[in-house]
């Protein structure tokens, strides 16, 4: 799809959902199509940013004014509910702090931007932390497909079976042990 004539319409809805509801993170789309297009990388990181910030921002919302119709249901059915609530709990006393690192770590974004809204935090302090954080998300993940963007499509074309054949390993293991938990 990252070559899609509206494959660039479509990366922005994904960062938009991923940062609200949905569990697809735009680095999936926005890393081949940095490779395959590499002088549109920084425009691309940009929509990431801008999309993905107004998505966090309904993700708020959906925290703050529809916790009990939309949220809970939504965190609990990701199987977030008891993680969820000592995150929470970390929001209401380091909100900024946590929104701004939740763009180094594997927690789906959304699940920040629900606690900020149920936590209450201060709107405009969410918004600021999350405008920087993902900013640094997707400002990193721009900075590695410019510095070692050649190198990874030269590793792609020369180990291309290999990498599918591991791609595809993994995830029927990663579908197994998650049947299994």
């Amino acid at each position: 799809m990252s070559d899609h004539r509206f494959a660039t319409r479509i990366l922005a809805a994904i960062a938009f959902a991923d940062s609200s509801f949905l569990p697809i993170p735009p680095d999936l789309m926005l890393i081949p199509m940095g490779l395959t297009r590499p002088e549109r990388v920084w425009r691309l990181v940009a929509i990431c940013i801008v999309a993905s910030s107004l998505g966090a921002m309904l993700g708020y919302l959906i925290g703050h004014w529809l916790w009990s119709i939309v949220g809970a249901p939504l965190v609990e059915f990701y199987g977030y509910g008891a993680r969820f609530a000592r995150y929470q709990k970390l929001v209401s006393h380091w909100g900024f702090a946590i929104i701004i690192a939740k763009a180094f770590t594997p927690i789906p974004f959304k699940i920040a931007a629900i606690a900020a809204g149920v936590g209450a935090m201060n709107p405009v302090s969410f918004i600021v932390a999350t405008v920087l954080g993902r900013t640094l998300h997707f400002t990193m993940v721009g900075a590695l497909l410019t510095l070692c963007g050649t190198r990874v499509l030269a590793l792609i074309a020369r180990y291309e079976r290999v990498l599918g054949a591991v791609s595809l390993l993994a995830l029927i293991a990663a579908a197994v042990v998650y049947w299994m938990r």
